[in-house]
């Protein structure tokens, strides 16, 4: 009986050496996701892309094993067989060769095409990965008859157990896809909370932060009564795709809670040209400012269409600008209706983006929700109940 004593000196070293480089990275990764240093909020505008993959609910198992786990007890099971003996070991180093093509093939394609990004840190696994596999196959060829025999076997088996890894990611339970941050933001003087034109108007001023930060809640853009009970402060961006998530989910509850909730809502775009204060790796969002300043334009023109064309714009944030402006122009009529050079929305926008600055410093995600005092949501709820459920823990609302 043939044993991996066929496998030549060289062999070894060349599949021990990427064996171990590939389960280093793979623990590497595993200890990033278990400490909290990349997290799996559901926002935009996180960052790098590294922060978009490996914050995605396709880095984690059942919402709590990090994928990485599974990729380094394979590495390390091929390791240990390049000192073990039998029939069975070389069929185990085969299936994990097949195993490690087909889920790099996998994870390749999911980047690319479900989350448009690219992480270096997975390619460089993967390309690793993709060696190993390489030599493994490589060093069993050399008996033909055998290596085809076990490949006819394990192949379709290695697809298997990648395709049920997938779905057990795509129907097994979400991350955690928000936090709840306390954010410390120093007191400010008279002439400074003058100044800041969130706080400027007339009617209900609301204070966070141990009066570190004012909303004049008539003046802005807000939904829901102004004299609610609780008063919420929304961040957002038009094209972002969590912050959609999470209109849906308040509008619910302002529907079951009016007189309970207000929302002020404040648009701070993922595109530099509007907001400087980006991450550093975020790529600029189309639109987002042109967006932003249509529903601030609105809001100036007529505040019985803001909550209509908010909603509208949520829904058809793909649409040109040109289309958003004839329907912003269509609620509101042309004549005082202007956004491209208003002096009062460049104001907001620009007070906007320092207070995304401020509160971004440890999660840039967007979504961010002012809940009360100084605790903001980064990100966004798996469901409209966990807010609600949220909701009542943090302001008591039933």
């Amino acid at each position: 009986m043939k044993t991996n004593q066929d496998l030549s000196t060289k062999w070894k070293v060349v599949i021990a050496v990427l064996a171990i480089l590939a389960a280093g990275l793979s623990l590497w990764l595993t200890i990033e996701k278990l400490n909290g240093s990349i997290s799996a909020l559901a926002g935009c505008g996180g960052g790098s892309d590294c922060a978009n993959v490996l914050g995605s609910k396709w880095s984690m198992v059942f919402g709590v094993i990090p994928v990485s786990v599974f990729s380094l007890i394979l590495y390390l099971g091929v390791l240990a067989s390049v000192v073990m003996r039998g029939e069975l070991v070389s069929w185990y180093r085969q299936l994990a060769a097949w195993l490690v093509l087909a889920a790099a093939v996998w994870f390749c394609v999911l980047q690319i095409v479900a989350l448009e990004s690219i992480c270096k840190y997975c390619m460089t696994m993967h390309a690793v990965g993709f060696l190993l596999a390489a030599a493994i196959l490589l060093a069993d060829f050399k008996n033909r008859g055998r290596f085809l025999r076990q490949s006819a076997a394990l192949v379709p088996c290695a697809l298997m157990l990648v395709a049920a890894l997938a779905l057990m990611q795509y129907f097994g339970p979400a991350p955690q896809s928000h936090q709840l941050e306390e954010i410390s933001l120093g007191k400010v003087d008279d002439e400074a909370e003058s100044s800041d034109v969130h706080a400027q108007g007339d009617g209900r001023l609301v204070k966070f932060f141990d009066g570190g930060k004012a909303y004049r809640v008539d003046a802005l853009p807000h939904i829901g009564r102004p004299d609610a009970e609780h008063v919420l402060v929304k961040y957002y961006d038009y094209t972002c795709d969590a912050c959609r998530g999470l209109h849906e989910n308040l509008n619910g509850l302002l529907e079951k809670y009016p007189d309970k909730i207000c929302i002020v809502l404040l648009p701070a775009p993922i595109n530099q040209k509007c907001n400087p204060y980006l991450p550093e790796g975020v790529k600029d969002q189309p639109m987002a400012c042109e967006f932003a300043q249509l529903g601030l334009a609105v809001w100036q023109a007529d505040r019985t269409k803001f909550a209509e064309f908010h909603h509208w714009l949520f829904e058809n944030n793909q649409v040109p600008v040109e289309a958003a402006e004839a329907m912003a122009a269509s609620l509101v009529g042309d004549a005082e209706f202007n956004w491209e050079n208003n002096p009062w929305i460049q104001s907001i926008l620009k007070q906007d983006a320092a207070d995304y600055k401020e509160f971004a410093q440890k999660t840039p995600v967007m979504p961010k929700l002012l809940i009360k005092k100084a605790v903001m949501m980064q990100g966004n709820t798996r469901s409209a109940k966990e807010l609600e459920q949220m909701l009542q823990n943090q302001l008591g609302i039933r």
